[in-house]
């Protein structure tokens, strides 16, 4: 998982064009965590799909910024499923190299 902080500017901030300072109004920093996953199988595919379908859903993450568990409030626009293989030996179908970005709400 690689999470990434992320500020939320208010509507003015930006350059001024003419001196090209910066101003900004920060309103919001929210957490967003890239999470890729090697190898699933079926029923774990299945349970991860379900909780992440939802509009917003709560995930336990670790702050790096604190070392401490969070649990926060996330949304999932994508969800790639990776590629769909099948076991050999019992022909049961595993999923690889799934990913997907949680983003805080």
């Amino acid at each position: 998982m690689n999470i990434t902080n992320n500020d939320l500017d208010a509507e003015g901030s930006g350059r001024d064009v003419q001196t090209g300072q910066m101003y900004r109004t920060r309103i919001a920093t929210k957490m967003k965590a890239e999470v890729k996953l090697l190898r699933l199988r079926q029923a774990q595919m299945r349970q991860l799909a379900a909780d992440i379908a939802g509009t917003f859903y709560s995930a336990t993450v670790v702050d790096p910024t604190t070392g401490a568990q969070v649990t926060k409030s996330f949304y999932t626009s994508e969800r790639p499923f990776g590629a769909q293989r099948l076991n050999r030996d019992t022909g049961e179908p595993y999923y690889d190299g799934v990913a997907f970005a949680m983003i805080e709400r």
